[in-house]
């Protein structure tokens, strides 16, 4: 009798989205840990903070260009005090799913979401969306809470 053995992921995309820059501080030390664990690079980690202005908009402008010469400078961002760099604004959902597509081209993506119903609805949508118009396949598991 054969056994399957399922293949481990070669990479791996963390997406933290959150309104509130507090809500970075109970996170910290993982995010920290990992980037100091991942010297292969496996793991992509992108912070996102929701309340504040897209970047590229005027009003978050100043923000945007301190944060960029701190990060420079001490290898930390301003916003979660970590090496992950913060964005401003929600994801661009089908910016994201259209890149990994192309990254991934053939490979089958497990996409892994706590959080509102909401955006697991539009993740949901986007898994099968991307399934259909590229030869990746993204599986969508939602953690219910």
């Amino acid at each position: 009798m054969r056994r399957h053995v399922a293949a481990m992921p070669s990479r791996a995309y963390f997406y933290w989205v959150t309104r509130e820059q507090g809500s970075f501080e109970w996170f910290k030390s993982i995010v920290n840990e990992v980037a100091e664990l991942d010297k292969k690079s496996v793991i992509e980690m992108h912070n996102y903070l929701s309340s504040v202005y897209e970047e590229g908009d005027a009003r978050s402008a100043f923000i945007s260009m301190v944060q960029a010469l701190h990060h420079a400078k001490r290898g930390l961002d301003i916003v979660s005090g970590t090496p992950v760099r913060t964005h401003f604004a929600r994801p661009n959902w089908s910016k994201v799913f259209s890149r990994l597509a192309a990254i991934h081209d053939g490979a089958r993506i497990g996409v892994f979401y706590c959080g509102s119903n909401r955006l697991g609805k539009e993740l949901d949508m986007l898994s099968k969306k991307f399934t259909r118009k590229s030869s990746t396949r993204f599986i969508f598991h939602k953690e219910h809470y």
